[in-house]
């Protein structure tokens, strides 16, 4: 049954948001919205949550999950990976992830031909953006230079993709980072309601 452990395994947990005293976690590829208290069909139970990390119990063992990363064990072979992301009050998709390993804010927009950010924020995540291809770009602060990038691993949820390109751009804008085509190609995308679900291609 989709969903369910393989006998002695423990689940794949990954944790996606922290809203109050819930937590929006992905357990085997499923999207889970648990209270603290609350355990899922999968027998992941949720103990504790913070500003950047939760604490869940699975398969007998406590495990910290810092958001965005994950904990766990493997997902049934055949089975892909979903990650839901709810339109937000602006009307706009906005998903906790990962860059190289280091937690981020995306903003979802197809129209972004890369992955893109600030480079402020490059600078906070460890990028070495001046070592990369320099051009101009034209933005609502005029011309501002701008440096082409390779990412390690950009990922959302249960996806995980390898080698992005990425451009940062001198200034303030964009002001929070891009997830923009160079990630989003690399998945299928399908609205259902007011929710856009990524899925991993292989």
């Amino acid at each position: 049954m989709t969903g369910s452990l393989a006998a002695g395994a423990t689940p794949l947990v990954e944790l996606q948001a922290v809203l109050g005293q819930r937590a929006m976690l992905q357990v085997d590829g499923t999207q889970r919205m648990l209270r603290v208290g609350e355990t899922s069909p999968e027998g992941v139970r949720l103990l504790a949550v913070s500003a950047g990390s939760a604490r869940v119990q699975a398969d007998g063992k406590a495990f910290e999950v810092p958001l965005g990363g994950r904990v766990g064990g493997v997902l049934e072979a055949g089975q892909t990976p979903a990650v839901w992301i709810h339109r937000d009050a602006a009307g706009m998709y906005q998903v906790a992830g990962t860059i190289n390993g280091r937690s981020v804010q995306f903003l979802v927009d197809t129209g972004a031909t890369t992955v893109a950010m600030n480079d402020a924020t490059a600078r906070g995540l460890g990028i070495d953006y001046r070592a990369g291809e320099r051009s101009l770009v034209e933005t609502a602060s005029g011309i501002v230079e701008a440096f082409a990038v390779n990412l390690t691993e950009v990922a959302v949820g249960g996806i995980r993709v390898p080698n992005v390109r990425a451009m940062v751009i001198r200034g303030a804008q964009p002001s929070r980072v891009l997830l923009g085509m160079t990630f989003l190609s690399r998945t299928r995308m399908e609205h259902v309601q007011d929710a856009l679900v990524l899925r991993r291609r292989y």
